[in-house]
């Protein structure tokens, strides 16, 4: 299986193992959307969590939740942008006849 990504989000031109070409995929702001949308879900339910709880102050919270979601939003982005190419690829692929 050859590696879809060059560096963190730059794709390569095409598969190491069987030389498709990735030409003509680009994943746009789609991987950014999902990822904004997946990670907010998250985000905010951990806020909602530690307000409800009472137990820590502005500051605290602030060091939990900003480092929670650079983390995320880095682990995502990636995976997120290789859904989208991936899905890309299947629908651009013609049917055998």
């Amino acid at each position: 299986m050859g590696a879809l990504f060059a560096s963190y989000l730059k794709p390569n031109d095409s598969c190491a193992h069987c030389r498709e070409s990735f030409a003509g995929l680009d994943a746009d702001d789609g991987p950014a959307w999902l990822t904004v949308g997946a990670v907010t879900i998250f985000v905010v339910s951990l806020l909602f969590i530690l307000e409800s709880s009472g137990h820590y102050s502005y500051a605290v919270e602030m060091l939990i939740v900003l480092p929670t979601t650079i983390a995320l939003v880095l682990f995502l982005l990636p995976l997120a942008k290789g859904f989208f190419l991936s899905a890309l690829w299947l629908l651009s692929r013609k049917p055998n006849s």
